[in-house]
């Protein structure tokens, strides 16, 4: 498996003496060593389309988006639907290539409606020419996006938004990934001895009331999960800035977790 990191921000700014980061995006190749790339992208966040191709990634080669949430920094699918569409339309062909969108169940019965606030003349349905395919998911929903991956979603806990956290397994390996969470059996289920485990870590060094109040992890709650998880690696994601890299690392380590530890950042790759 390859993981390129494209957004491990939030949805602000950058803190003071920061630079700045982009809202939630990783691509996952799946693609057995030496095959063509084969991509699930994780989350949809604004400026995904340039961000891929920014990354030598071409849009259009991505059949896979697995979103966690519908908060607006991690899905903005209406707009990543409609520019490959029109990518098509003007480039290749008139009908864009196939696009199965995996999601939790409330938001994916919404969507039409979003989609028709955006595109009226499709009638409140994305048209033939989008070839847009919805997945709605619930606890242990299990997909097969190519021959050989198994995509596996499990409900977590993320304040009142109906959210999942993701495990992909393909080809003997384990990629698993958060979402927004706070600690919870869902979370721990998704990453159950993953070779890689991308863990949000939205809320700051010592806050833990913030996993009570809206659904995050800190740091250390995410080292925790990953040490009784049993994840070979833990890359932190999803921080604001405002704790410095070291003591993000130190809080994590803290928790009792002996893996590898990275905090992410826009532009990180890795192949595993």
């Amino acid at each position: 498996m390859r993981l390129l990191a494209l957004g491990t921000g939030t949805c602000v700014g950058a803190a003071p003496g920061t630079r700045l980061r982009k809202p939630p995006l990783f691509a996952l190749d799946v693609a057995p060593d030496g095959g063509a790339p084969r991509w699930i992208l994780f989350e949809c966040s604004e400026g995904a389309r340039w961000r891929l191709a920014d990354a030598g990634v071409d849009p259009l080669d991505v059949h896979h988006v697995a979103v966690s949430h519908p908060h607006a920094d991690h899905a903005a699918l209406p707009q990543f639907v409609q520019s490959r569409a029109c990518e098509a339309l003007f480039g290749a062909g008139l009908r864009a290539p196939s696009l199965s969108v995996y999601l939790p169940a409330a938001p994916a019965d919404a969507l039409p409606a979003l989609w028709a606030w955006h595109n009226p003349e499709d009638g409140g349905a994305p048209s033939a020419r989008v070839g847009l395919r919805v997945e709605a998911l619930t606890d242990g929903s299990t997909h097969t996006p190519f021959e050989g991956v198994t995509l596996r979603a499990f409900t977590v806990a993320h304040g009142r938004s109906p959210a999942v956290a993701f495990r992909v397994e393909a080809h003997g390996r384990v990629f698993a990934y958060s979402g927004d969470s706070a600690p919870c059996d869902g979370l721990l289920r998704a990453a159950h001895r993953a070779d890689l485990f991308v863990c949000e870590a939205a809320a700051r060094i010592g806050d833990d009331a913030v996993a009570t109040r809206y659904g995050h992890c800190t740091p250390r709650q995410a080292g925790s999960v990953a040490r009784e998880a049993h994840a070979t690696r833990l890359w932190l994601t999803h921080y604001s800035g405002h704790d410095t890299v070291a003591a993000m690392t130190d809080d994590a380590h803290a928790a009792g977790y002996e893996g590898l530890l990275h905090v992410a950042d826009d532009g990180d790759a890795v192949r595993w």
